[in-house]
C-alpha cells in the first residue's frame, strides 16, 4: 500500500505508513527525504505507523545502511517522531535507541498528537550546529 505524505505543515512532514510496505516504497521514501535534507533546513519527520505492517529484514538493513550514509545531514536537520499503537512496539523502539543512539533527536508516541507537539518544541529550540 505504501506511504501518504503531507508536507502542507512545513518544516513538519507526516508520513502515514499503509499497510505491507514493498521495496520501490521504502526506496521512494529514502530518495523524498534526501531531498528534505537537501534543502539544508531543520524538519521534523512524523512517521504514523498505526496498523502499518512492518518492514522486511532487507528493508531494515537498507533503512538502517540509508540512516548511517546520511548521519551527517540528519544530525543536523532531522527530528523524528514515530507513532505506533502497540506499546510493545513502542518499548523496543525505545530501547534500541538507548542501546544504539540515533544521531538526530527521535521519539516514540502512541498518539500522533503529542508527537506533534513535542516535533514542534524541538524545531523550535536553537541548534547547535
Amino acid at each position: 500500500m505504501g506511504f501518504e505524505t503531507d508536507e502542507s505543515a512545513w518544516p513538519i512532514v507526516r508520513l502515514r505508513w499503509i499497510g505491507t510496505l514493498t521495496d520501490p516504497d521504502v526506496a521512494a521514501e529514502l530518495a523524498r527525504i534526501d531531498g528534505y535534507l537537501a534543502r539544508g533546513e531543520r524538519f521534523g519527520l512524523l512517521i504514523d505507523a498505526r496498523g502499518g505492517g512492518g518492514l522486511s529484514p532487507q528493508q531494515r538493513h537498507r533503512v538502517v545502511a540509508h540512516l548511517k550514509k546520511q548521519a551527517h545531514l540528519t544530525a543536523r536537520f532531522l527530528v523524528q517522531a514515530a507513532v505506533m499503537d502497540n506499546m510493545i512496539q513502542r518499548t523496543l523502539y525505545y530501547g534500541v535507541n538507548l542501546l544504539v543512539p540515533s544521531p538526530f533527536p527521535t521519539k516514540v508516541f502512541a498518539e500522533p498528537v503529542a508527537a506533534e507537539e513535542w516535533l514542534g518544541r524541538m524545531l523550535a529550540k536553537p541548534t547547535t550546529a
